[in-house]
């Protein structure tokens, strides 16, 4: 669609430019010109119809200023009601009220008549930078409060969980893609049920239009979310230690870190754990491959660790194009809370 100085015709969608905004109407005539509201002048701010579908002529439509009438392209046309169906609808809607400045202002007006979906290029850019901006969430929840049965989408996914053997597994695995499910939604206003499934040749899941990514441990589950590539990792601290396998940390410190990431992180579970989830998280985010450890390097990426929980039981890494933008919740019942973790090295 494109706008220009014309004379204008019966049915027309035409606009005026008043101060940093656009008014936009349906033409009938020079003495008709119908739009949702007055002008957003001074003069009209007291009148009682200058906030709904009014008939005005072309001067008080204009206020000295130059109109403009849309030249729709080959697909518009294809689109768009007749000349007659036009301003038949939009005189029908003539006294309507229930004016919004963002949600229904004279431009759905417009172009609910002439197409018949009310839409507003002002506010679809508003949409578009709001969606575009950096996203990272994480939302961590207790395995049992999403794993209560039941089916999860893709209908494969579905069917690769049932055939899981290993009861506590499979009830993780449930619990992943359910919180997953809740994190699409609520973080990028996702139609879960209606998004695209897919698995790489590495044969990871992936979903098109955002990235997202899954880790469960010690009874609790995380899922990421995001605009740009993510990885997410967690860590059961009491399950590290009650395993002792912190008595082999020195072996797998031998074996698996780098000479930098030796220096870094000292002994200790909190160290080790905090390498380790950032080595998952960067190989999750990269998403191809196998997983080899020792060729990560935990010093050389953007990686996030945090201590989360009531008693900063479970260590969490996250590793993001938008890692500055990373924000934790939990998830308990019907509650979503915005956490505040620990940063730990």
């Amino acid at each position: 669609m494109k706008w220009l100085p014309a004379d204008c015709s019966f049915g027309d969608t035409v606009r005026v430019r008043i101060g940093s905004v656009y008014h936009y109407g349906i033409f009938v005539s020079e003495d008709e010109i119908i739009a949702f509201g007055l002008p957003p002048v001074p003069e009209y701010r007291d009148r009682p119809e200058r906030l709904a579908v009014v008939a005005t002529d072309a001067d008080t439509f204009s206020c000295g200023s130059i109109i403009e009438k849309a030249v729709f392209s080959f697909s518009e046309r294809r689109k768009k009601r007749t000349p007659a169906k036009i301003v038949e609808i939009a005189r029908s809607r003539i006294g309507e009220t229930g004016y919004n400045i963002i949600h229904n202002n004279c431009e759905h007006f417009v172009n609910e008549c002439v197409f018949g979906v009310a839409r507003c290029t002002v506010e679809e850019e508003a949409r578009r930078r709001w969606l575009s901006r950096p996203i990272c969430d994480v939302y961590i929840a207790e395995i049992g409060e999403f794993a209560r049965g039941g089916s999860v989408y893709p209908p494969e996914r579905d069917r690769e969980i049932k055939e899981c053997g290993n009861d506590a597994l499979r009830a993780a695995k449930y619990a992943d893609w359910a919180l997953l499910a809740l994190a699409a939604k609520r973080s990028l206003a996702v139609d879960f049920e209606k998004t695209v499934f897919k698995k790489t040749r590495w044969g990871r899941w992936c979903a098109e239009g955002f990235d997202f990514s899954l880790s469960h441990a010690g009874g609790a589950v995380a899922v990421a979310v995001s605009g740009g590539s993510v990885g997410v990792d967690i860590e059961s601290v009491p399950n590290f230690e009650k395993k002792k396998a912190a008595e082999r940390t020195d072996k797998l410190r031998e074996r698996f870190f780098t000479e930098n990431e030796r220096a870094a992180y000292p002994d200790g579970p909190l160290p080790f754990l905090s390498c380790w989830t950032k080595k998952e998280a960067e190989f999750k985010r990269r998403a191809r491959g196998n997983f080899d450890p020792a060729s990560l390097d935990a010093t050389e990426t953007d990686a996030v660790s945090y201590l989360v929980g009531d008693e900063d039981e479970t260590v969490l890494s996250v590793s993001a194009d938008a890692v500055g933008a990373v924000r934790v919740f939990t998830v308990r019942g019907d509650a979503v809370r915005l956490a505040t973790p620990k940063k730990i090295n």
